[in-house]
């Protein structure tokens, strides 16, 4: 992702020799992923977050420049900026409860026993202790100071507990932590670890590239073969799925000057990793090898915001942000199409493919990052999470020029497709010499992706029909043949068939979903017909699986 040095070349020559395409834009419009507004959640000058004891006014009565932890039905909410990049902070805590759309203050702003107000600093949700974990951060103030604390809230008790342990990561801001599946502790990585002094020219601050995991009350130093650049204001999130493990992306690095020395040189990462135990390299826009990114894909900002997965349609949301480009950097150049601060584009890694793609509404004019979203504006410095219960994506208060005091107009967006995939199970299946035949989907039927499913329960001497329809039903199979046994039905009107070849007593059935949003809300019915035979290929029986009520999704 390292960008071409020019130290022998001419600074106006730069943009020239190493500089990204336009981005080929998709629309963020239902029915694919869109953003509306959570009204039931208040706006940011009336509702819970609009500064809560504090008295809102402009620019200073939203709440910024941290990262929201996302459980089972909620988002919180823990301290943070009132306002951009400002030296007040909080420590009070929120919890947004995604089912009823509202919020509730649990702790008021110096409540006994917290940790003390901050910014900048990691948060994350332990879905095994179901307790909140916080770590790190920037005090601020007049004197701001970089913390190594770790704390842990409790929901049961309302309470917060500070983890005493042995050892630590050194003082930090701007780290990320989020939950390991494989130790089922908290993986934090990287951060800046020194305040740079406000000086002309700027002192470049230290930047890490550490991998810590927390199990317990004991921090561990991992010494992985291969690591990620070191890097700040990045993201981690987990993907407790299939894939069971965690993925880093974005950041930047601003550990050095820039070519004339007047401002720190950001060299912002277009890699994602996937940490499982060990570092592995997933997806990389390497723009010293690769100045125009042939042959790869990139997100279009990647600091000023969080990236947050989203387990339905298996892709990780980047909203918003500060693009890629910045006008101070001439080592680093990346073209004059990924601007904006905060921008419009919305950058999804899709974690079937590993490849980007981005996002907008609208798409057209000069400069689509710097369009105002009509319903979100241009957003960044927000709290996000994907919430299990709701099978939505939020960003939670941050900042938008889009709006009236930089703030946007309501406290809480959702994103989400409309439809979502879906697959039901309908009826039951028949049982045959070997047993019941059941029909299970294997993924969910998204637009330009391939949908699986599987079927068991067949004998040995049998053949296999899957049948599509675009409606259920329910058809005695002994009406339609004479060898269909009692009490099994044809669930599914056979629009279509297709002939399957069982081996082991199973066979996978499946079908690509074309791409594009025409198909998008399409109802179809599957089923399985097993139609066995005996030695001279006489038929014996006829039975049926359960079917599968599918609804396709506008990826």
């Amino acid at each position: 992702m390292r960008i071409v040095r020019l130290a022998l070349v001419p600074v106006f020559a730069a943009p020239l020799l190493a500089q990204l395409p336009a981005p080929t834009l998709t629309s963020r419009t239902a029915p694919r992923a869109a953003w509306t507004a959570v009204t039931s959640a208040g706006t940011t000058t009336s509702g819970p977050l609009s500064g809560g004891a504090y008295t809102p006014t402009p620019n200073t009565s939203f709440r910024a420049d941290t990262c929201g932890a996302a459980s089972a039905d909620k988002i919180w909410v823990f301290g943070g900026s009132l306002g951009n990049n400002t030296a007040t902070t909080t420590n009070d805590l929120w919890a947004f409860d995604a089912v009823a759309g509202s919020f509730t203050q649990l702790l008021p702003d110096a409540s006994p026993g917290a940790p003390p107000a901050r910014g900048n600093h990691c948060v994350a949700w332990n879905p095994l202790t179901s307790k909140l974990v916080v770590f790190g951060g920037n005090t601020r103030g007049a004197t701001p100071t970089l913390l190594n604390d770790t704390w842990e809230y409790d929901p049961t008790t309302n309470a917060w507990t500070q983890v005493m342990t042995a050892t630590s990561p050194t003082p930090r801001q701007f780290a990320a932590m989020a939950f390991d599946p494989n130790t089922g502790g908290m993986l934090l990585f990287g951060g800046q670890t020194s305040l740079p002094p406000t000086t002309t020219p700027p002192t470049p601050p230290a930047i890490s590239g550490e991998t810590w995991v927390l199990s317990g009350t004991n921090w561990t130093l991992m010494t992985p073969p291969m690591s990620p650049p070191a890097r700040s204001q990045h993201s981690l999130c987990t993907r407790a799925d299939s894939f069971f493990d965690v993925l880093l992306c974005c950041g930047m690095d601003n550990s050095t000057l820039n070519g004339t020395g007047t401002a720190l040189e950001q060299n912002r990462f277009l890699d994602v990793w996937t940490w499982n135990g060990a570092w592995t390299l997933l997806s990389d826009c390497d723009v010293v090898a690769n100045p125009t990114g042939i042959g790869t894909t990139w997100p279009a900002s990647v600091l000023g915001n969080q990236a947050v997965y989203d387990a339905l349609r298996r892709r990780v949301v980047v909203q918003g942000g500060n693009g890629i480009t910045i006008a101070s950097n001439t080592t680093w150049i990346y073209g004059p199409n990924y601007g904006g601060s905060p921008s419009n584009y919305t950058s999804e890694f899709d974690c079937l493919t590993n490849s980007w793609e981005i996002y907008a509404n609208p798409t057209t004019g000069a400069t689509p990052f710097n369009n105002n979203d009509s319903v979100i504006g241009r957003v960044s410095r927000y709290f996000g999470g994907f919430v299990p219960a709701t099978g939505k994506v939020y960003k939670i208060c941050g900042q938008t020029p889009a709006s009236t005091g930089s703030r946007p107009l309501y406290n809480v967006y959702e994103y989400q497709a409309n439809p979502v995939a879906a697959s039901v199970v309908n009826g039951t299946g028949c049982a045959a010499t070997a047993g019941v035949m059941n029909l299970s989907a294997a993924n969910a039927p998204w637009t330009g992706r391939q949908f699986q499913s599987s079927c068991t329960g067949f004998a040995a001497t049998s053949l296999g029909f899957g049948v599509f329809g675009f409606a259920p039903q329910s058809v005695p199979l002994a009406a339609l043949h004479p060898a269909g046994l009692a009490g099994c039905n044809l669930l599914a009107t056979a629009d279509a068939t297709s002939l399957l070849l069982p081996s082991g007593g199973s066979v996978g059935f499946g079908f690509a979903v074309p791409a594009g949003t025409m198909f998008a809300g399409l109802p179809l019915e599957l089923q399985v017909l097993q139609v066995e035979v005996d030695g001279s290929f006489a038929i014996t029986s006829i039975v049926g699986s359960n079917s599968l009520s599918l609804t396709v999704g506008a990826l």
